[in-house]
């Protein structure tokens, strides 16, 4: 069984390996926070490079989409 890296955004699926993920934005949710999204592992959703690119408020604009307010909310990680 393979795993993937899933984006938050556009839903596009990478195989989660060391150089592929290091590539990938994560947005921890904050604490007492529950969420079902297919893009969430643990409690962090990941988006590819293409949408940090394309969406830069991405991490306000997820958070908002998910009812969980603003930036202020979470520890937002680029990586």
């Amino acid at each position: 069984m393979a795993l993937y890296l899933h984006c938050a955004i556009c839903n596009r699926k990478q195989a989660d390996g060391i150089i592929s993920g290091t590539a990938w934005a994560r947005l921890e949710l904050p604490p007492g926070a529950e969420v079902d999204h297919p893009a969430l592992k643990g409690s962090m959703f990941r988006v590819c490079p293409t949408c940090q690119q394309r969406h830069p408020d991405w991490r306000e604009s997820l958070l908002a989409s998910l009812g969980l307010g603003g930036s202020n909310q979470a520890r937002a990680e680029a990586q």
